[in-house]
């Protein structure tokens, strides 16, 4: 008997070690196995400024051809900011998928605190995220929330632009490993940006042979101002024969948050159509130049065999007015403004699909991690968009938030400001109609549309009583959405209540927005 039981002591612990390292090699064998993930970023293009869409008359084929093979959301959206150099919150909230009122302050908004402070942040970051589930990660390009969260998320950075705008030909960038740091600056004075992350991506690609899946971060400048294309796309488009949008408007018909920031001062007041044209003529070309670096970033996955197994985003981190409701900038709540291309392409991805389900672009957190398989951290605030790509549900929300407002520090600094500090909106999205508050001074001005029939929004409906319901259903919904957002603003006060109380933003430097933080 105990001979027997010896024997089954035996057979107990060599089928526990068999089992342990099938388990292992079967955890080893999925991490081999995951997609590898390209994030494709663009700065400042506006959703309908892709050729597919068929809303501005552009070119961009090789975005065409991510829109033909993936999945696209045509109702993709950013959440706002509150401070006019947008593109960072955006950014914040698309690495943590986090509101940016969840967010660190000094991420977000560097330019108002010292440099010892700018960047820390506990948030957990999609790419230490994916770092610690055996992902090589890399990036390139634009990083504008410091460098911390860089650091404890990279393997490797390659030319990469520590800042919010610049130009875009000798565009200063720095490389970065755990073993070396931080290089010096260097740069390129003949090459675009553009090229030059697209270069470094390639490298890259060309590089990598490791068997775990890499995640590469490359994030494009363009076709943010100075609107500076190459010289061969220079005259791509004649701006005689740019069509102006029918809410080309020569100003704003009132005063709103931000109205004379530096993005609003880039041609006088009032806009011409003849300027505006001119200005669009060379964003086109600015994103010409950038979808031809994606074409060979596509290229070169391709070339390296590793085009089959690789999730690919392409995605703006906010859109931009260019002449629409007679603004130029980002900082307001209209579509041409918060509404950003964002597709998704890969294995598993559903190919020349369209879907209208509402989506953030800090969705993209949750989402990446349901098409790897990974766990979504606790910290992550938004959506997985797995199971509307995948067609097993039809929406991930029923409703959307926006928000922006004027930096509240910017009150203690007002003497030196050339635009009067203070204002903000509040939106809601909700089904076909469109809610916005807006607050300036002591006037606060509803505007309701149906987007449906107006995509433009040009048919203020508030005012017409069939939509008096519809306006007191959106303002509780909006209530709701930005308690559970973690919102700060009061609609029921003046300027909503972010500016009672400035010195509550002092946060040992005063300064504004600088010129290459917008």
């Amino acid at each position: 008997m105990k001979r027997y039981l010896r024997y089954l002591g035996f057979f107990l612990c060599i089928s526990i070690l068999i089992s342990s390292c099938k388990e292992k090699e079967d955890k080893v064998v999925e991490k081999k196995s995951r997609p590898n993930i390209l994030f494709l970023f663009t700065d400042d293009q506006r959703r309908s400024t892709v050729e597919n869409f068929g809303v501005e008359a552009t070119t961009t084929p090789n975005m065409n051809k991510l829109v033909n093979s993936g999945t696209t959301f045509s109702n993709s959206y950013i959440l706002g900011a509150t401070t006019a150099a947008v593109c960072s919150p955006s950014r914040a909230m698309l690495m943590t998928g986090r509101h940016y009122f969840n967010i660190e302050p000094n991420v977000y908004a560097q330019f108002a605190f010292p440099k010892e402070e700018r960047g820390k942040s506990n948030k957990l970051t999609f790419p230490e995220h994916f770092k610690a589930n055996g992902y090589t990660t890399f990036a390139t390009g634009k990083q504008h929330n410091g460098t911390i969260w860089l650091e404890r998320g990279f393997h490797m950075i390659k030319s990469a632009f520590l800042g919010g705008m610049t130009t875009h030909f000798g565009t200063k960038v720095k490389d970065y490993t755990p073993e070396n740091g931080w290089s010096e600056f260097y740069k390129n004075e003949d090459k675009f940006s553009s090229e030059v992350f697209a270069d470094a991506a390639i490298g890259f690609l060309d590089d990598y042979s490791d068997e775990a899946p890499f995640l590469m971060y490359v994030s494009f400048t363009a076709p943010h101002d100075p609107r500076t294309p190459p010289e061969e796309y220079s005259t791509m488009y004649d701006s005689e024969d740019i069509q102006l949008p029918p809410n080309f408007m020569p100003e704003h018909p009132f005063p709103i948050a931000d109205d004379r920031i530096r993005d609003e001062l880039l041609l006088p007041f009032p806009r011409t159509e003849v300027a505006v044209k001119e200005e669009l003529a060379k964003y086109y070309e600015m994103i010409a130049a950038t979808d031809a670096q994606i074409g060979r970033i596509l290229k070169s996955l391709e070339e390296n065999g590793k085009a089959d197994n690789t999730i690919i985003v392409f995605a703006g981190d906010n859109g931009l007015a260019l002449g629409q409701h007679g603004l130029l900038g980002k900082q307001n709540l209209y579509e041409h403004s918060v509404g950003v291309p964002l597709v998704f392409a890969g294995p598993g991805i559903p190919a020349n699909q369209t879907v209208d389900a509402f989506a953030y672009l800090h969705d993209v957190f949750p989402t990446l991690c349901g098409l790897t398989g990974l766990e979504i951290p606790e910290s992550v605030q938004t959506e997985d968009l797995t199971p509307v790509i995948k067609g097993e549900k039809q929406q991930v929300r029923n409703s959307m938030l926006f928000a922006y407002n004027s930096w509240p520090g910017d009150l203690l600094n007002k003497n030196n400001l050339k635009y009067h500090a203070g204002g903000g909106e509040r939106a809601i999205r909700k089904g076909k109609y469109k809610l916005i508050l807006s607050a300036k001074n002591d006037d606060l001005t509803y505007l309701l549309y149906d987007l449906e029939k107006d995509p433009w929004e040009l048919d203020n409906l508030i005012d017409v009583a069939f939509y008096k319901d519809v306006k007191a259903n959106m303002v509780k919904e909006l209530l709701k959405l930005m308690q559970e957002a973690g919102d700060p603003a009061d609609i029921s006060k003046k300027e909503f209540g972010l500016f009672d109380h400035p010195e509550d933003y002092n946060f040992k430097n005063k300064g504004k927005a600088n010129e290459d933080e917008v």
